[in-house]
């Protein structure tokens, strides 16, 4: 393969092959190398393809050629694919990546785009785009096009549309993501609930010249984004000051993202803060989806489309342990930071949420198995007085300094 950058253009070429080489002449026309990846399993790759089905089978040719279901080969054939993605960005073959195609093209291009980092152009030409986008986006700075009409033909409907994401992914091209020319970044998760802190942190940090980024601690588009970025050098330090995205992966909420938050920052040895900021409330869903022994449960109604359910003594117990066992840092730069007298706008005295004991049991779980390197206080402060966002700053820039 010749080593030139490229735009590689991603398409099951056993079905989308008209379609794919008309993009691929527009993409041209801009002034950019087009290389097509050829993601199709039916047929052998035509010529013109530069990564062809069985590079991008590469070693689960075997199981793809056993699969019964069409998934079951995708899953391997994106496997695939990842590690072609992952190869070609690493050798700096890639100048952007686009892809076309309905549900299965948008999975695989989709899962091998959130294998490149934040900035680098990613384009999909794609009906999925019409509807619910989280299962390809995941909170990823994919643009995703909706052509109006199925890719299954070339006619002016289709012809307007590849012509519009060949436009898209060349201005992408031309813009380079900035980041800080120093090491001042810092990363903070807020909620509704914690915002009063998250403002005081912002404020804090931005007078001492950080450049801070907010992120929703709604799960795939929220902690899972922070952690990947973390784990891609944006930040010199983070202040993690909700973490109830835990909660739900113990308790089966609606933003649980997985064993790999809370371990960014201690796997890179960079400044942490942690806050049981909502560590108290289970997300869930509007009103009907609640099963009959949530609604048994002590529940605050946030929004017509969120409920939140009060963590009882055992979940916050296992809370404890889940910090004791992530947060264990070899560096000694991570602290967690208790706030008392509550860890959300309605877990206060006389606030729906608050349960004393419940809130204890998570504190007393922590010390008693955290690791000796864990620095762990207890403020006497509700996590949204402004004493308690001063003290989170402080503990952060005491380890940046």
């Amino acid at each position: 393969m010749d080593k030139e950058r490229a735009i590689y253009l991603c398409a099951t070429m056993d079905t989308k092959k008209e379609e794919a080489f008309f993009l691929k002449k527009e993409i041209e026309l801009l002034g950019h190398r087009v290389a097509l990846i050829d993601t199709g399993i039916l047929k052998p790759s035509p010529e013109g393809v530069e990564v062809d089905r069985e590079t991008v089978m590469g070693p689960y040719r075997e199981e793809i050629g056993r699969a019964k279901t069409r998934s079951e080969a995708s899953a391997y054939m994106i496997k695939g694919l990842q590690a072609v993605t992952r190869r070609l960005f690493q050798e700096n073959r890639m100048e952007g990546m686009i892809a076309i195609g309905g549900s299965g093209g948008c999975t695989l291009a989709s899962a091998a785009m959130r294998e490149l980092p934040f900035g680098f152009p990613k384009v999909i030409l794609t009906t999925m785009a019409s509807g619910n986008t989280l299962p390809y986006l995941q909170g990823e700075d994919i643009i995703l096009i909706n052509p109006v009409v199925d890719i299954q033909n070339l006619n002016f409907f289709t012809r307007h549309g590849m012509r519009q994401a060949a436009q898209v992914i060349h201005g992408l091209t031309q813009t380079k993501m900035l980041y800080p020319s120093e090491k001042r970044a810092v990363a903070i998760t807020g909620f509704g609930v914690t915002t009063p802190c998250v403002e005081t942190c912002n404020r804090l940090l931005q007078k001492m010249g950080f450049e801070v980024l907010i992120f929703h601690a709604r799960g795939s588009s929220g902690g899972r984004i922070m952690e990947k970025m973390i784990r891609e050098g944006c930040f010199c330090g983070v202040l993690d000051v909700t973490t109830s995205e835990l909660a739900d992966e113990i308790a089966g909420g609606i933003y649980g993202v997985g064993p790999w938050r809370l371990r960014g920052a201690v796997e890179m040895g960079i400044p942490y803060v942690v806050v049981p900021g909502a560590l108290e409330m289970i997300n869930l869903s509007s009103e009907d989806t609640l099963q009959p022994w949530q609604r048994e449960r002590v529940l605050y109604r946030h929004s017509p489309s969120s409920v939140k359910m009060r963590a009882d003594r055992k979940e916050m117990e296992i809370l404890g342990q889940l910090f004791a066992e992530r947060l264990r840092p070899e560096k000694g730069m991570c602290s967690v930071l208790i706030p008392m007298k509550g860890f959300s706008s309605v877990n206060k005295e006389g606030g729906v949420f608050y349960d004393q004991e419940a809130d204890t049991a998570f504190v007393e779980t922590l010390k008693q198995n955290a690791d000796t390197r864990l620095n762990v206080r207890c403020l006497d402060v509700h996590i949204n007085d402004e004493e308690f966002g001063q003290a989170v700053v402080s503990e952060l820039v005491s380890h940046l300094s």
